[in-house]
């Protein structure tokens, strides 16, 4: 059996620049399709035994997922990544925003007018994120979609970049405060990363990877005697591997404005928007951070590219982090 060679990492996380070929050109000259997605992130260098390791990949949520299972029976691992990606299906049915007929999408469409009825994991997650919007003081908001449609995302047809006055407007009707669950939320809910493990465990996995759309979760170790699985950051311009995180039994989330951008008046914005000002927040290339699921590594990534390093440093929750630029 292989080492693993603690510089070389098993996974690679790798944020385009401008101009390069992003995933979906990618993986449409490959014969396969994904959706868009806050990264680009590529599996590469997978250094694992084919005897004892199935991997898979399918388009899920409106970005990539991808699923690496261990196990020394090749049919119960082809089963257990079923199994997850079962339930990271029952996460994009649920709140996907890409999906017409998601639950997420029909509380947006009733925002100021009525309520929604959604399944309790979907009250969770949105409770979560007022949470953290409180902890922020704002500058992260869950009820941001008008303002990244008037900064030309999710098929907006902008083209111009917006005034204050037209900014003004929709934060006056944004804003994590008006926010109603009728619903006394108990544990938080789990990431569509952490369903995907909490299916792999049931079948009695525990080693294996789980990427989705970039928020990485890996379980177990790769091999006996290694610390755990080494996830490799791309520089975002250089991409050349700029740090690593080795994960056992945690989460890596990235977030960055790479190739989520828009070009509006010549100015290039990216999506990651600082809710507070109603401006898009360009302090960084990305921040990523470790946590011990995928949900807190998701919403700690986001937390910590909009704060930078110094707001961010010692934010609960968090086992490392690393800034790109």
């Amino acid at each position: 059996m292989s080492k693993i060679d603690p510089n070389r990492p098993n996974f690679l996380l790798e944020a385009l620049p401008q101009g390069k070929t992003g995933r979906r050109q990618f993986l449409a000259g490959l014969g396969l399709m994904a959706g868009a997605s806050l990264l680009a992130p590529i599996l590469k260098n997978l250094h694992l035994p084919r005897a004892e390791s199935l991997e898979a990949g399918r388009p899920l949520l409106g970005t990539w997922c991808r699923i690496v299972a261990r196990d020394a029976d090749p049919q119960e691992a082809g089963r257990a990544v079923e199994a997850a990606f079962a339930a990271i299906a029952d996460v994009d049915r649920q709140m996907s925003i890409h999906r017409p007929d998601s639950q997420l999408t029909a509380v947006n469409i009733a925002a100021g007018s009525g309520a929604a009825a959604v399944d309790k994991d979907v009250l969770k997650v949105v409770q979560l994120a007022c949470d953290v919007a409180r902890c922020t003081d704002g500058i992260y908001d869950p009820t941001i979609l008008p303002l990244m449609k008037l900064y030309g995302f999710y098929d907006s047809g902008r083209r111009h970049f917006p005034t204050d006055a037209e900014v003004g407007r929709e934060l006056a009707r944004t804003g994590w405060r008006r926010v109603t669950i009728d619903h006394a939320a108990g544990t938080l809910g789990l990431a569509a990363s952490d369903r995907a493990v909490a299916a792999l465990r049931a079948h009695g996995i525990e080693s294996g990877l789980v990427d989705v759309g970039g928020n990485v979760y890996g379980l177990g170790i790769p091999e006996p005697g290694a610390a755990g699985w080494s996830v490799g950051i791309a520089h975002p311009v250089t991409g050349r591997v700029d740090h690593l995180f080795v994960l056992r039994d945690s989460a890596v989330g990235t977030s960055g404005n790479g190739e989520q951008s828009r070009l509006l008046d010549l100015i290039r914005v990216g999506h990651l928007i600082d809710a507070r000002r109603g401006r898009p927040s360009n302090g960084h290339l990305s921040a990523s951070v470790q946590a011990r699921s995928g949900v807190e590594s998701d919403y700690l990534s986001t937390v910590a590219y909009l704060l930078g390093p110094d707001r961010f440093h010692g934010w609960p929750g968090t086992m490392a982090s690393h800034f790109v630029g």
